[in-house]
């Protein structure tokens, strides 16, 4: 059993963990440090809320292994062009920014900890300076600490809206 001290420890790296999350996403350049905090087993699904609770299994993304998540990475950057030549894009490149917050966590008897928080993504396209609303919902989050640090072993984006806002490339 972990003290009352070494709990808390815990969860403020917990609560970093989700901070340089937000840093990573936010960037574009930074995307190939995405998979890096994630644990070597590991899941990133983006659902609706609204399939989340009518029991559907239907999910946005489901990427259910670390390999499916350092595979959206090469998706990004060769399929969708992120980073090469304007002309050779996919979508309209747009900059994310995530509003996180507030944040609560809460350690689990296994030693991870589980962290929940509600999110907004705004997206500003490098074609109109008007921002537009992403995406907002919550993250429903599972920490575990490996020799590396804290990982998600588990990263849940539940979308309070049905449909998405706006095509989306970068991970939410």
């Amino acid at each position: 059993m972990k003290t009352a001290e070494e709990l808390v420890l815990r969860e403020q790296a917990a609560r970093e963990l989700l901070a340089r999350y937000v840093r990573v996403v936010d960037d574009p350049d930074r995307i190939e440090e995405w998979p890096d905090l994630f644990a070597d087993q590991a899941e990133y699904r983006v659902v609706t809320r609204e399939n989340l609770e009518a029991g559907l299994p239907v999910a946005v993304v489901c990427d259910d292994t670390k390999d499916r998540i350092v595979d959206r990475v090469t998706v990004i950057r060769e399929f969708w062009g992120a980073g090469g030549r304007l002309e050779d894009r996919h979508y309209n490149q747009v900059r994310p920014r995530h509003v996180v917050g507030p944040v609560w966590t809460e350690p689990q008897e296994d030693g991870t900890v589980r962290v929940v928080a509600n999110f907004v993504v705004w997206g500003t396209p490098t074609s109109d300076p008007a921002p537009r609303l992403l995406a907002l919902g919550e993250y429903w989050d599972v920490v575990e600490f490996t020799a590396r640090g804290p990982r998600f072993r588990s990263k849940w984006v539940v979308l309070d809206t049905p449909v998405l806002q706006d095509v989306f490339v970068y991970p939410l």
